[in-house]
């Protein structure tokens, strides 16, 4: 309870200034009230003692007579009673050589046995001519009583000394009332001192009171509140200075938040990824495309430990190395396999922080469509060199048996012949596809959009492939609803795509097999689906089946005379006609291949 008072008087300015007032009225009080009771008391012993040196005084000539060799003790007795009746003091008798002879507080047969009183001070200032005075506790009464002593000369001859004392008591008691006076006007000065106080730290702290609230509101964030200024005085300055230090600060801040605005838009714009971590490893920012590589979640972010957010090893010694390169700006294509296997390349420059030691500042560009593509024209070029090499390998060889007699043999020579022809063919198809999926994929190919039935597109492309189909005694069958919508497509290019696709089932299935072909609306679109029950893709290969010159079986493949663009011509005219293809297959059980088209418009109907 006592710790909390304190705290509670140290944090209040109001309880301060009116402590302090009260405790130099207090002080004031105290002191006046000492010095008044020390006076008065002097003056009230001066008065005393003052009265009772006259008394001393009118005593001397009977003091003189009682104290000559021949006086009588009871003489002496009586005189001190009497004396001590009328005055209310204490009368005391003393000879030159400190005996005392009569007492008015002791009887005769005591004064024998009380000792010299010669070395009394009052007694020896007496004895010395002059009239002592002297303030002690009596031993005899139990009180303190103030002695003065004159001394008793016979001429030029001290021959004793008279000596009166009354209590301090005396003068104290009368002066109980004054005290009681000054103890009462200092409780109402006091009083009078705390309402003062009261008012005046009220006056004085409501200002600063409002300015600390004020404060605590714009510590909160909150610029627009202003203090109020009432007086001219330092406490008026110091709101006017407040004021104008929240309008500032507004300012600043609203500054700052359009430069970290428009900052962050920029960063979480960029398609890089942007880190920065200090010089403990905590994250100091990251931009939306880190949390898209990584897959953060919005609790993942700034003041986090480098580790804890993003747990990748090598990305962690990159930012190791780059501190230890002494400023110069380190550069690595890492593969960051969590959470997905992507290529990147990180340039990591250090960030100079002033006394939190050297951050970093990270960039990551994602190359993983780049190294792919990489990959793909350097397997494209190769596989064209392939193709084309295979053929025109095949050709010169017969060309050059040929030409070296094969001629003067009819009947090899015809083979031969024929054999250039069938390559020379598949040349020929070969730079047909590659043209067509060139001019596909930079868009010069116009598709003549049309209300198309499919059933109608289909009876042709059944018509083609059921001979090859009937000789590897497949069975071939369409199974298109009724009422089925018509397609918004290219008829010849349609045709192509389902070529593509029934050829290849009836290529990749073996005899005895079957071949399906089916269709189904799906929301404004139009679904068509070849199945077979072939040989199947295996899982691994699925990914890249699309891909130009991709072939599962390399081998089979060139034997049945596929050019490895049938797919990728495919998926390009169905992307084209805003449709999208997808490939299931499972290993030996077979393959499904289905691909939309968006239904034809009631205005093209029309």
């Amino acid at each position: 309870m006592l710790r909390w008072l304190i705290l509670f008087f140290r944090r209040r300015i109001a309880v301060k200034l009116t402590l302090t007032l009260l405790a130099f009225v207090a002080v004031v009080e105290v002191v006046a009230g000492a010095y008044l009771t020390r006076a008065l008391e002097e003056r009230a012993v001066q008065a005393l003692e003052g009265r009772l040196v006259a008394l001393a005084r009118l005593l001397q000539d009977d003091a003189r007579t009682l104290l000559a060799p021949a006086a009588a003790p009871q003489a002496r007795r009586e005189f001190a009673l009497r004396t001590s009746r009328v005055t209310d003091a204490r009368i005391t008798l003393i000879l030159r050589d400190g005996r005392v002879v009569a007492e008015s507080d002791r009887p005769l047969e005591d004064l024998a046995k009380i000792e010299s009183h010669r070395d009394r001070p009052e007694v020896r200032t007496a004895l010395a001519g002059g009239v002592g005075r002297a303030v002690r506790r009596s031993e005899t009464v139990g009180h303190d009583l103030l002695y003065v002593a004159l001394p008793i000369q016979d001429g030029t001859r001290t021959v004793g000394i008279l000596r009166l004392a009354l209590p301090l008591e005396v003068v104290t008691g009368a002066y109980a009332s004054i005290r009681q006076v000054l103890l009462a006007g200092g409780f109402l000065a006091l009083a009078v001192a705390l309402g003062i106080g009261l008012f005046v730290a009220r006056r004085v702290t409501r200002p600063v009171v409002e300015m600390q609230s004020v404060a605590r509101q714009m510590a909160g964030g909150d610029y627009t509140v202003r203090a109020p200024v009432r007086s001219p005085d330092e406490i008026g300055k110091l709101g006017r200075a407040l004021n104008v230090m929240a309008s500032r600060f507004r300012e600043k801040i609203e500054d700052l938040e359009r430069e970290q605005a428009t900052i962050t838009a920029i960063l979480d714009s960029m398609v890089e990824g942007v880190l920065a971590v200090d010089g403990r490893d905590h994250l100091l920012l990251l931009n939306q495309s880190v949390r898209a590589m990584f897959r953060l979640g919005p609790r993942l972010g700034p003041g986090k430990p480098f580790l804890e957010v993003i747990r990748n090893a090598d990305l962690f010694d990159l930012l190791e190395a780059c501190r230890a390169a002494g400023g110069e700006m380190v550069s690595r294509e890492l593969s960051l396999t969590t959470p997905v296997e992507r290529v990147h390349e990180v340039h990591a420059l250090p960030l100079r922080l002033g006394g939190e030691g050297t951050g970093v500042l990270m960039v990551l560009h994602d190359v993983t469509e780049l190294r792919r593509l990489e990959r793909v024209r350097t397997e494209f070029v190769a596989n064209v060199s392939h193709e084309l090499r295979t053929p025109l390998t095949a050709i010169r060889g017969y060309l050059e048996t040929l030409l070296e007699g094969g001629l003067d043999e009819p009947d090899n020579g015809r083979r031969f012949l024929q054999i250039v022809f069938r390559h020379a063919e598949r040349l020929g198809r070969l730079l047909d596809d590659l043209m067509d999926l060139s001019n596909i994929e930079l868009g010069k190919v116009t598709l003549k959009r049309e209300p198309t039935d499919l059933a109608d597109v289909l009876e042709p492309v059944l018509a083609i492939v059921r001979p090859q189909a009937e000789a590897k005694r497949l069975a071939v069958a369409a199974d298109l609803p009724p009422g089925l919508p018509a397609v918004s497509a290219d008829r010849d290019r349609l045709v192509q795509i389902l070529l593509n696709l029934v050829d290849n089932a009836v290529k990749f299935t073996p005899e005895g097999g079957r071949v399906t072909v089916t269709a189904s609306p799906r929301e404004g679109m139009v679904e068509v689906v070849v199945a077979d029950t072939g040989v199947g893709i295996p899982s691994t290969d699925l990914p890249r089946i699309t891909e130009r010159f991709y072939r599962v079986d390399k081998a089979r493949s060139r034997e049945l005379g596929g050019t490895g663009l049938g797919l990728a011509i495919v998926k390009h005219l169905v992307q084209a006609h805003g449709g999208e293809l997808r490939i299931e297959s499972e290993l030996g059980k077979g393959t499904t291949v289905s691909f939309t088209l968006p239904t034809a418009r009631v205005e093209e109907a029309a």
